[in-house]
């Protein structure tokens, strides 16, 4: 249909060297053509099934069935979604104590409500067990969580799950998901920057440093996912069982609480050079214990790049050649639970390499 966002913002300099500065937004994002259009798309995960988890966990080693299967996810898209729709503000200040010093701080939240996306294969199985964990033994003709496709339950599982205490079931060999307007989303926190400028004898000095800090990310849940989070909090589901992507989602899963980024350039004439690092901050795994039962932290990673430039005249046009060498001390990404060894989403794991560029302007 259609719709209306308003922005405002101001900017206030009591002294010469201070900028107080603030923003607020209104955002709109619709559906895009995938979330909205998209066909049965079929993928293949290897997910414990929750209903089956359960069993084991009461009924001991006596049947230890195969809870960890590879299960088919298939996604569809929805006409029926609505608009994501947010409200973002920030204040902070720009102050210039020196000549070529500029220090910022702002500090910022972000509120997202109607969150597109799925629900998930493992929270539908989660669902699945709440069904049956109400039903018990006395009413095992009900469909239960209809998005959870099994085969027909075998003679040990028809065993273990009736021992259980709960309606038996068959292995999971496909989640039926559908994209839909989930829940709200809230992020507060801040960023830093330092800048500097200066000339000497010696040539022109650069330093930057910028830091973003992440206070708060809360997912609220809605729907199924409230209620799954209800019933566990009221104890309908074992406190063991990880409902995902709910509640403080800070530091959990590649979302770091802080990253830095600091650089220092030179420049004297044709020559150039600059060393930079960037410092990702540590997190938890949350598919990942130790032995002990605490969490599986992956530790912070920092690497170094650097650059060396030179500048000259090639047939009359400007010309730059850089040698460049990225991640200078070949540090390796943090191991993780993932394809290949590393959390892609938060790292890289190139190790140390270099290249040569050329570039002319005309």
């Amino acid at each position: 249909d259609e719709v209306t966002v308003g922005k405002a913002a101001f900017g206030y300099r009591p002294i010469e060297q201070l900028l107080i500065r603030g923003s607020w937004s209104e955002t709109f994002r619709a559906p895009n053509l995938v979330t909205v259009n998209e066909g049965l798309v079929a993928r293949s995960n290897t997910r414990t099934d929750w209903a089956c988890e359960y069993v084991n966990n009461v009924t001991g080693e006596a049947y230890d069935l195969d809870c960890r299967n590879s299960t088919q996810r298939s996604a569809q898209g929805s006409e029926l979604l609505s608009p994501e729709k947010g409200e973002s503000t920030s204040i902070g200040f720009v102050f210039e104590p020196l000549d070529g010093l500029t220090i910022t701080a702002d500090w910022w939240t972000i509120e997202k409500d109607d969150t597109i996306g799925l629900f998930g294969e493992e929270n539908h199985m989660i669902l699945d067990l709440y069904y049956r964990l109400q039903a018990g033994l006395g009413n095992c003709s009900m469909d239960f969580n209809t998005a959870v496709v099994r085969d027909e339950a075998d003679d040990d599982q028809i065993a273990a799950y009736s021992e259980a205490g709960i309606c038996p079931a068959g292995t999971a060999i496909r989640v039926d998901d559908q994209y839909g307007n989930l829940d709200k989303r809230t992020l507060e926190g801040y960023d830093i920057g330092i800048y500097y400028d200066i000339d000497t004898d010696l040539g022109n000095f650069s330093f930057s440093y910028n830091g973003s800090f992440l206070d708060t990310f809360e997912q609220e849940a809605s729907g199924d996912a409230a209620l799954l989070v209800a019933s566990q909090a009221a104890g309908d589901i074992p406190p063991n069982i990880p409902i995902d992507g709910f509640a403080d989602l800070v530091g959990r899963d590649g979302n770091q609480d802080q990253r830095h980024r600091a650089s220092l350039r030179w420049r004297q004439g044709n020559y150039g050079a600059s060393l930079s690092g960037y410092q990702v901050g540590s997190f938890y795994q949350s598919s990942l214990t130790l032995s002990d039962g605490t969490r599986y932290v992956i530790p912070s990673m920092t690497t170094y790049d650097a650059t060396f430039d030179y500048r000259f005249q090639m047939a009359d046009t400007n010309a730059r050649a850089r040698l460049g060498i990225k991640n200078i001390s070949d540090e390796r990404a943090p191991l993780a639970d993932r394809y290949f060894g590393f959390f892609a989403d938060a790292h890289t794991d190139y190790g140390r390499y270099m290249y040569v560029d050329l570039r002319m302007s005309f």
